[in-house]
Order: structure tokens, then sequence, then C-alpha cells
């Protein structure tokens, strides 16, 4: 337990450096694509992965811990690179695959057998590990599931209907 000044400082620097974070990989993504259309959903797309994830854990009522935080950031990164494949995916000038539905569902078969190696590689560790590493874990598990459930489709739809413009 910590007490409430150290906490809301603590608070207050994690939330700066999410920020900061979002925007470094925002801007990398920036020297990659050079597209708003991209670089906009995919930030939001951040954002909302978190504050989805932080939801789901004052819901349950879980303790927020440094490793957990791990967890978190494991989960947004994972994120990102499902996003990369999505764009990669809609982008790509293929001359077998001309329709959207196609490229989709191609980068969604990659984003879910990402998603599923995850899950595995994080199973023993909830199984087998004590207190911290469970606590990683489980919130990858629930990190990843989030976004494979919610935001990856949302993401796909939002840039499907900006890059079709």
């Amino acid at each position: 337990s910590v007490s409430p000044s150290l906490g809301k400082e603590f608070v207050r620097n994690a939330l700066v450096i999410g920020l900061i974070s979002n925007i470094a990989v925002a801007f990398v993504i920036y020297l990659r694509y050079r597209k708003l259309k991209i670089i906009i959903p995919v930030f939001i797309t951040m954002i909302s992965e978190v504050l989805l994830m932080l939801g789901f854990a004052a819901l349950i009522q879980w303790r927020l811990d440094i490793v957990s935080i791990a967890g978190i950031i494991t989960a947004v990164g994972t994120g990102v690179d499902d996003q990369i494949i999505i764009i990669d995916e809609i982008l790509r000038k293929d001359v077998h695959v001309h329709n959207w539905k196609q490229k989709i569902k191609n980068a969604f078969f990659i984003v879910f057998t990402a998603y599923a190696t995850t899950v595995v590689a994080m199973i023993p560790l909830w199984n087998v590990g004590a207190g911290l590493v469970r606590g990683f874990a489980v919130t990858t598990i629930i990190g990843v599931t989030v976004g494979v459930l919610i935001t990856r489709p949302a993401f796909a739809t939002i840039v499907e209907k900006l890059m079709g413009d």
C-alpha cells in the first residue's frame, strides 16, 4: 500500500508516460505510412484499449501493480502489431485479392493466430506462476482478448471506411 500523495503522483506519472508512449508510437507509424487517416485511428485505438482494460480491472476490482501495468503495456503493444498487420493487408497491392472483405479476412487470420500464440504462452505462467508472474499473465490474456474481440474489429472497420474513400 502507498500513501495518498505518493499514489496521486504515481497515477499522474503513469498517465504522462502513457501519453508520451502513445505519441511516440503514433510518430513511428507516421514515419512508416505518412497518412493521418491511419495514425489517428491507431492512436484512438491505443487509448481505447487502455481505457477498456482499466475499466475491466475496475469492474472486477483488480488491484493494479507494476506487473499488471506491464501486462497492459504488452497487450497494447500486441494491439499495435495487429493494427499494422491490418493496415498492411488493406494497403497491399495483391493482384489476387481486390475486395476489402478478403483483405480483412487475411489480416484477421494472422491476428487470431498471434492471439492464440500469446494466450498459449501465458497459460503456463498463469497456472504455474506465483504472485507477480500470474498477475502479468492474467492481465496480458485479458488485454489481448479485449483487443481481439473489441478493438481490432472496430479498428478494421474504421480504417476500411477511411481508406475506402
